[in-house]
């Protein structure tokens, strides 16, 4: 699933729920209204997207209950949930239900382990071709744009634009909702690939393939605790569909997952996932004072950053001796 297709799918969530709150007759002519304008967007692709649906690859997509209720449910949640969050692409569904987004949190900690297994089996790649560091890193952070997609990116750079435009906050809201780039976006992108990719040729070897595995998994979970336990900066938008509808269990048994996949992985990758935890919240507790909440870009400047926290923290212990 593309970034445009995610934003879509969301986008159809989003106004399913909407439409909900209307009565009968109005919520039939939003949904005639929505059909005749997806019928001219067919159109308009007609004949890109047909012959990928009738070719070669369709007979390995799986399909999912049409529905989103009873056990099956879990199924969709976790499909919903990994192809959001990654470009792994395995399902074919017309249907995209709201409630969907907010149970699939739960599996977070399970797709990070899926994104910290690939990007393992990168640096194993690596290290069998006997690579260079500085080409390594490099080749690491393509590596995690193609399985992970361009989505957090997005976020942290309407966040940047926002954040540090030294406007009031109904502004710095409106400027993160604007599909425009600015010199913050940019800037902050940047020093953000510079900064993933030298942390990335400084971690040592022998400990990259177990930091790839847990700091996908604990900056995933954490994004549990921003959409959960954070309140909106305004109604609607990505943000508000992943919050309406999870309750604090998914939190519990979100974190419990992650501390049993980095408990097999080595108790001492609790320390950096701590770290790393504790300068999330305050930069979250922050984001909230300035903006009055989060917003679904946010969610994506908090995940960055928490990579970046992480693997800092794992480097000055493993300095200090302390990560061995």
């Amino acid at each position: 699933m593309t970034d445009e297709e995610k934003m879509a799918a969301a986008g159809q969530a989003e106004a399913a729920q909407a439409a909900a709150g209307l009565d009968a007759a109005a919520a039939q002519e939003v949904a005639e209204i929505a059909t005749d304008t997806q019928q001219a967007e067919n159109l308009k692709t007609k004949g890109t997207e047909l012959e990928g649906e009738q070719g070669f690859w369709k007979h390995f997509y799986l399909h999912l209950p049409e529905q989103s209720s009873g056990w099956t449910r879990y199924i969709r949640d976790f499909f919903t949930g990994l192809e959001f969050l990654t470009q792994v692409q395995l399902t074919r569904r017309d249907k995209w239900f709201p409630d969907e987004f907010a149970r699939s949190v739960k599996f977070f900690p399970v797709i990070g382990l899926i994104i910290g297994g690939l990007m393992t089996w990168i640096v194993y790649a690596e290290r069998w071709a006997h690579l260079p560091q500085v080409l390594s890193g490099v080749l690491l952070l393509a590596a995690e744009l193609f399985f992970i997609g361009t989505l957090m990116y997005d976020g942290f750079m309407d966040t940047c634009d926002g954040l540090f435009s030294g406007r009031n906050r109904a502004r710095k809201l409106e400027i993160m909702q604007d599909s425009h780039v600015g010199a913050n976006a940019v800037i902050g992108v940047i020093v953000l690939l510079l900064t993933k990719a030298a942390l990335f040729m400084a971690m040592p070897q022998v400990l990259l393939p177990d930091l790839m595995l847990v700091m996908y998994v604990a900056t995933r979970t954490f994004m549990v605790l921003y959409i959960i336990h954070f309140p909106n900066a305004r109604p609607g938008g990505l943000g508000a569909m992943f919050k309406n509808g999870a309750t604090p269990a998914s939190t519990v048994l979100a974190f419990v997952l992650a501390a049993l996949f980095i408990y097999l992985v080595g108790p001492v990758y609790f320390l950096p996932a701590a770290a790393a935890l504790i300068l999330g919240l305050l930069l979250a507790w922050y984001i909230k004072v300035l903006l009055g909440g989060l917003t679904g870009d946010t969610f994506g400047f908090l995940t960055e950053c928490g990579d970046v926290f992480f693997l800092f923290s794992a480097l000055v212990l493993y300095n200090h001796n302390i990560l061995r």
